[in-house]
């Protein structure tokens, strides 16, 4: 416990050091002022055959007319560049300078490589946490994989818009439609996404004992099942910021052996049905460099939430989320990553059971306890990691890529040197569960592949401070 304790002082006081760094740099650029500029007189673009010009000059930092700093256009161009490739409808994008004159200025080309837009893909996931559980916990067994179909078209207008289908069957049954566009109105500065869905399940995680979620399973009966829809107004009147505003609701059924028997805490009091309504405020300023692996730059996500707007809602709790995301280059070759995010909820009454998720679902763990889960009504966690670049280079396929816009791969590979650390409050379900209310801390290396801008495999070896260790596994195939 002490150990832990010393270790997430340490990281908090780093953290807080680092973050004077970019003070330090703002006023290393104020010796700039002096230099040239180049006058942007003209942007082409080829490449994109369906995609709009516009789309992809929404991205950029400079327009026709405006000026960069001629020691550092190679920098702006390789940024732009990758602003470009964050909309993730391109597998390459480069920026030229096809004529620099004195006088007219720099007339710029951006040579785009449309991908795949149409992506029906056989639908093949685990049902649990992660790829550990399922492998170790429940023996790979393929009655807990989900099939089905996957289908997406992305850039369905040349806007960088996505339409979703999804047919899932298997462990959970699954129904979803989803809409996503990023330029409602002709500034593209509005964009909108809507979703419906519809699942359900034989089997339901009930409770939490050790810090392991406990599983009922009626293979006769449909244990859970849920209505969700929602609608999401996003704003984006500069490149960096993005603000949100979502109303959703939601309509919750679980079998009376769970609701009266099992845990009478699920929905509280017993009941077999949640039905409420939300709305949720989020805002996201991310100057990262390449998202799905940033080397420099810094993001901060913040969302208010609050459950219950109507009358006969069942469920009444507010609660405000934070993450701020530092990353920096040390070398061309080092770069240190960390993030630190945190949930506070109100009031502090008792909630359900089923809304008391801390640690361990989704995104938010400590490496080294994908095994467990801590739930909770506050948490906090500080995860960084040292990434070290052993290889990257861009690869040609040829005739082993039958797609023309994936044969060339852009590969990386990173050694990560990590180190976590999370708490979690937990006052009302403890009891059985002694990772709540107490530092939790765990580290190790790991290897990170990335492959065509956005889609990575992390292999990871971690131990945690109960001593325990073990191999894991993440894969983000990036659509």
């Amino acid at each position: 416990m002490t150990k832990s304790l010393n270790y997430i002082f340490t990281c908090l006081i780093y953290s807080a050091l680092i973050s004077l760094a970019p003070i330090y740099t703002s006023a290393a650029q104020g010796a700039y002022s002096g230099d040239l500029w180049w006058k942007v007189d003209k942007i082409e673009i080829t490449g994109n055959r369906k995609t709009k010009k516009a789309t992809i000059l929404r991205e950029l930092e400079f327009a026709v007319g405006d000026s960069i700093l001629k020691n550092d256009l190679e920098a702006s161009l390789e940024r732009n560049r990758l602003r470009v490739l964050n909309l993730g409808i391109f597998s390459r994008a480069e920026i030229l300078v096809d004529e620099v004159d004195i006088e007219s200025g720099l007339q710029l080309n951006i040579v785009v490589t449309e991908g795949w837009y149409i992506l029906p893909v056989p639908l093949l996931s685990l049902a649990d946490r992660n790829f550990n559980v399922w492998w170790h916990e429940f023996n790979h067994s393929f009655k807990r994989v989900n099939y089905g179909l996957d289908w997406t078209q992305l850039n369905l207008t040349g806007h960088a818009d996505a339409l979703k289908a999804k047919a899932q069957f298997g462990y959970t049954n699954r129904y979803e439609l989803e809409y996503r566009s990023p330029s409602l109105n002709k500034s593209r500065t509005l964009g909108f996404q809507t979703r419906i869905s519809y699942s359900r399940a034989h089997e339901v995680a009930y409770n939490t004992i050790g810090n392991k979620l406990q599983f009922l399973k009626i293979p006769e009966t449909w244990l859970v099942e849920q209505i969700y829809l929602a609608g999401t107004l996003s704003s984006r009147p500069k490149y960096f910021t993005t603000q949100s505003l979502t109303l959703e609701y939601r309509d919750n059924y679980i079998a009376d052996t769970i609701a009266k028997e099992l845990n009478p805490n699920f929905f509280l009091n017993g009941e077999q049905r949640q039905r409420h309504s939300s709305v949720i405020y989020g805002i996201t300023v991310d100057y990262r460099d390449v998202k799905p692996y940033p080397w420099r730059g810094w993001r901060f996500i913040g969302e208010l939430r609050w459950n219950g707007l109507i009358p006969g809602d069942d469920l009444y709790v507010g609660r405000l989320f934070g993450q701020f995301d530092k990353y920096l280059p040390m070398a061309d070759w080092v770069s240190l990553e960390l993030i630190g995010r945190g949930r506070v909820s109100y009031p502090r009454n008792q909630i359900p059971w089923s809304n008391n998720q801390g640690l361990g679902y989704g995104g938010n763990f400590v490496r080294g306890f994908e095994y467990y889960v801590v739930d909770g009504l506050d948490w906090a966690a500080l995860r960084s990691s040292w990434h070290f670049k052993l290889f990257s280079k861009e690869l040609n396929l040829g005739k082993l890529m039958p797609v023309k816009a994936y044969k060339k791969v852009p590969l990386g590979i990173y050694l990560s040197l990590n180190a976590d650390c999370g708490y979690v409050n937990d006052p009302y379900y403890p009891s059985g569960n002694p990772l709540a209310n107490r530092v939790i801390a765990g580290y190790g290396p790991g290897i990170d592949v990335l492959a065509w801008f956005n889609k990575s495999i992390r292999a990871e070896w971690s131990w945690n401070d109960l001593g325990e260790s073990g191999f894991f596994l993440r894969i983000n195939t990036g659509f």
